[in-house]
């Protein structure tokens, strides 16, 4: 553990900035710089290590009133990077940092703006304080909702994938603050006469577009496959000489039947997603919906007309002299629906997530040990709306 002295001096300088403005943007690379054992350590034990470090350093200004304006700073840039761990031990530490704004924007709008949903969520153990804070508005009377409105920073897009989902997403973070705002703040004009949805419009629409193109192409692809399944399973070709009453037959037409249905299921979907106006709103249930259901009855499509092939490929070449080459063809066709699962596999998860798993708001974290934000927004980020 370090001394205060020893805190203090660390605290001070370093290469120009405080080492609390390094550990508030970057947790890790101070502590990898000062003490190059760790990089063995796992990151847990890293951050573990940051946490101590900051808090250590934390503990020489308290007193010390003439450096409120760098605590006030560092702050913000731990917001800036949604360093949640910093930002709650800066909280911690002092209480009235809650009411610091810089540019009248306070950590808050910050965490509206750049998509950081574990800080923006603090409001809820602030109560109706914490609601005050955020009817702050910016010199051109923008409010936190028009900067919610703005178009997210883009490693946070990056890390969602497809345009449509990330259109979603945006969507779906829109809806989020407008839930906390009062009334009068989602028909508030900033200074250049637009209201909150108006700038989510203008900044969006290019990301409506693409979102757009890509929908219509996944459901292009995919209808080519559904077309090709149904028109063969329609045709219900089963193997010569098969006796009509034994299970066989009956699994071959139950097996048809199935991926008959579900290729048209999938047919449906997609042509639905074709045919749709396109509207923000559609992003947030719909679309993600219906191209979910479209992908999974497909999977189940391709799965059924390869059982419905099974049967009747071993039926007509039924002996003991050729069984290995029936093994043989049915592993080469059941390739095919393994690598299709495979390669949906992580799109089905994807919108799954996004589309089912809400914003969940974590509990009491001023008073509870916490730990990062996840780099993927995806869940903490899928929320709803």
């Amino acid at each position: 553990m370090l001394t205060a002295n020893n805190n203090l001096a660390k605290a001070r300088k370093m290469n120009g900035e405080t080492v609390l403005q390094v550990l508030a943007r970057n947790p890790s690379a101070f502590v990898s710089e000062t003490r190059p054992w760790l990089k063995l350590k796992q990151e847990n034990s890293k951050q573990s290590q940051a946490n101590e470090l900051f808090e250590n350093c934390l503990q020489a200004y308290r007193g010390d009133a003439g450096n409120s304006s760098m605590i006030q700073k560092v702050l913000f840039d731990a917001a800036e990077e949604g360093n949640i761990e910093c930002l709650i031990m800066l909280i911690r530490f002092d209480f009235d940092l809650l009411l610091k704004t810089i540019d009248r924007k306070s950590i808050f709008h910050v965490a509206a703006e750049k998509r950081h949903e574990s800080i923006f969520y603090l409001l809820n153990e602030k109560g109706s304080i914490g609601y005050l804070i955020i009817d702050n508005e910016e010199e051109d009377g923008s409010n936190i909702l028009h900067l919610a409105a703005e178009l997210a920073p883009k490693e946070k897009l990056n890390a969602i994938s497809g345009a449509a989902l990330q259109m979603q997403r945006e969507m779906l973070w829109f809806k989020e603050v407008e839930k906390i705002v009062r009334p009068a703040f989602k028909e508030m004009k900033n200074g250049n006469k637009e209201t909150p949805y108006v700038v989510f419009a203008r900044t969006h629409e290019e990301l409506r577009t693409k979102g757009e193109k890509w929908m219509i192409d996944t459901a292009n692809y995919s209808m080519v496959v559904a077309t090709l399944i149904g028109s063969t399973m329609f045709s219900g070709l089963i193997a010569d000489g098969l006796d009509r009453s034994s299970k066989h037959y009956l699994a071959f037409s139950v097996a048809s039947a199935i991926s008959l249905f579900s290729s048209s299921t999938s047919l449906v979907m997609f042509l639905s997603i074709l045919t749709s106006r396109y509207s923000y709103n559609d992003f947030v249930l719909w679309l993600p919906l219906r191209l979910l259901i479209g992908i999974a009855s497909l999977c189940i499509s391709i799965a059924a007309m390869m059982v419905a092939f099974f049967i009747s490929f071993m039926l007509a070449n039924h002996n003991g002299k050729e069984l290995p080459v029936i093994f043989a063809v049915i592993g080469l066709f059941a390739i095919a629906p393994i690598i299709y699962g495979v390669l949906k596999w992580y799109l089905f998860i994807d919108i799954a997530r996004s589309t089912f798993f809400r914003f969940k708001p974590r509990q009491r974290l001023l008073y509870k040990e916490v730990s990062h934000e996840p780099a993927s927004p995806a869940i903490e980020s899928s929320t709803a709306v």
